[in-house]
């Protein structure tokens, strides 16, 4: 994942998520530096929302359709 800003482009990427006092951890790397983000659950639960409409799951549909394309037609 990338982000793209006005102080640059940074790649994300995340290693691990759990609870922690009373919100969700998110562990990975940002560039070269270690990260953590912390997510409220109204943060978590709107995220989901956005990823649960129809647009976003057709996307996921078909995603996960070609996927499992490529790898069946793999030799061997």
């Amino acid at each position: 994942m990338r982000v793209e800003s006005q102080a640059g482009r940074f790649i994300l990427s995340f290693d691990k998520m759990e609870p922690g006092d009373g919100e969700i951890v998110i562990s990975g790397k940002m560039g070269v530096w270690d990260a953590r983000t912390h997510m409220t659950l109204a943060e978590f639960l709107r995220l989901l929302g956005m990823t649960l409409r129809p647009r976003m799951l057709g996307f996921l549909a078909l995603a996960l359709l070609g996927l499992s394309r490529r790898k069946s037609s793999k030799p061997g």
